[in-house]
């Protein structure tokens, strides 16, 4: 897992790093680390680095000075650099080494690579009409935002007007819940290490690799049977949405678990009776109250780990529950992600005192006791009908698996919850375009495979 951290907490590691380091130091390792990240990206994007025309566009503070002095590493390799300021002064020693390598404060024009150091993690709101002004006119192949794009608010993600959206996000020392959020503003997410770990506490916010996931699909054992790799519980589907049953029960069977439950046809490996049951999945297409009510409270009272889904969601109760609501239904049980996704995410678990997972492009996932698990892993196929209920199913087959014989804990759930999204999100990039959930539900054992193998 990668760590989170907010900005009061950056700027605290960075003044005490600073304090251990001679004078500039910690901007150097910024500096080399963004000149070697943009020369990599100039190769992959244009097959060459000398000859290239790179915009720097410059405000007055340390984020210009990040971009000055790595634009003259990159001087020195060949590139012809033209500064933009868009303020009234620039980082003073930055700018003397940019020029000193041949770089010049020019009008704006077209370029081939811009790097968009405007603001660091300090700005606020959106983006200047000057700053955006320039930005027009670069109009370059390859934009590159330095520690983040300006516009772009870092602890919330939160967009308040303006922004420069960027091809590639070159980050330093630690990730901000703003790039992590926010995809479609950042594009390509690159962590430079500029050694900030030993300064920086431990966060209650992450985001899940797949290494993570791998974690919950270890290889059966001689021994092991169908009862010891787990048994899934599935109510879902119904006369109404029959379809909803049919995949949240595909999404189990591929789960690395022993027994899948579900009264959903069509399985030859499917089990419709009751009985011995690790984990419950209830509600996708469940649309007949009274076994809705049944086999919510079944679930509610076994103590056993449970997925509440789709019509579920409403009789949710303290436990060791996981909840899965999209924004709609998130605004049905009263709440909005607002400015702030993570904020809002940990109110409602708070609330609740369950786990909460927001779907979305990016998933938030977080425990009653405010630990955030994400997961950026994610493919537009899954804007379908029906994916949310593959979902449900794998993760209630992952929580069988891995919790079989043992007490739930909620923190590990939550953090199983955001591996599921994410093996979610490989089986829909691994689904052919177009796809339907069909298609997404197919994959499901190949994405198993995929993290496992990570």
């Amino acid at each position: 897992m990668k760590p989170v951290h907010d900005v009061p907490t950056i700027r605290a590691a960075e003044e005490a790093l600073m304090a251990q380091m001679p004078e500039g130091a910690l901007m150097q390792r910024a500096a080399t680390g963004l000149a070697t990240r943009t020369a990599l990206l100039m190769r992959q994007t244009f097959g060459r680095i000398t000859g290239l025309r790179l915009a720097v566009v410059a405000g007055s503070g340390n984020n210009g000075g990040d971009a000055l002095f790595a634009a003259s590493q990159l001087a020195r390799r060949g590139v012809s650099v033209d500064i933009l300021p868009t303020s009234d002064t620039l980082h003073e020693q930055g700018l003397r080494a940019a020029v000193g390598q041949g770089a010049r404060i020019r009008e704006p024009r077209r370029c081939d690579v811009v790097l968009d150091a405007v603001v660091g993690i300090g700005g606020t709101g959106p983006l200047r009409p000057a700053a955006a002004a320039i930005r027009d006119v670069v109009d370059a192949e390859l934009t590159i935002a330095v520690d983040l794009p300006s516009g772009l608010q870092p602890d919330s993600g939160d967009v308040p007007g303006e922004v420069w959206r960027a091809d590639h996000t070159v980050t330093f020392g630690t990730l901000k819940p703003g790039v992590v959020l926010r995809p479609d503003i950042c594009g390509q997410v690159h962590l430079v290490d500029i050694g900030l770990d030993a300064t920086l506490p431990p966060s209650a916010v992450h985001v899940v690799e797949r290494s993570d996931a791998a974690g919950y699909f270890p290889q059966p054992g001689f021994e092991d049977n169908k009862y010891t790799r787990g048994v899934v519980s599935i109510a879902a589907g119904s006369q109404k949405y029959p379809g909803a049953g049919q995949l949240c029960t595909a999404g189990a069977r591929h789960a690395d678990v022993g027994m899948v439950r579900s009264p959903v046809g069509g399985f030859p490996d499917v089990v419709a009776a009751d009985g011995r049951t690790d984990a419950y999945v209830v509600g996708p297409g469940l649309a007949d109250e009274s076994r809705l009510d049944e086999a919510v409270s079944v679930a509610l009272a076994s103590g056993r780990p449970a997925v509440l889904d789709a019509e579920a969601l409403v009789k949710v109760a303290p436990g060791a529950v996981v909840i899965t609501p999209h924004e709609g239904e998130f605004a049905r049980l009263g709440y909005t992600p607002g400015a702030d996704r993570i904020a809002a995410v940990r109110q409602a678990a708070a609330d609740r005192q369950v786990v909460v997972l927001l779907k979305g492009a990016v998933t938030v996932v977080a425990a009653p006791g405010g630990e955030v698990f994400i997961n950026t892993h994610s493919s537009p196929n899954l804007a379908a009908a029906g994916s949310g209920d593959i979902l449900s199913g794998l993760m209630g087959g992952m929580l069988a698996r891995h919790f079989v014989g043992r007490t739930p804990e909620v923190v590990d759930m939550a953090r199983l919850a955001a591996c599921a999204a994410l093996v979610h999100g490989q089986a829909g990039e691994l689904a052919s375009f177009p796809a339907t959930s069909l298609d997404i539900a197919d994959q499901v054992a190949a994405a198993v495979a995929w993290a496992a193998s990570g």
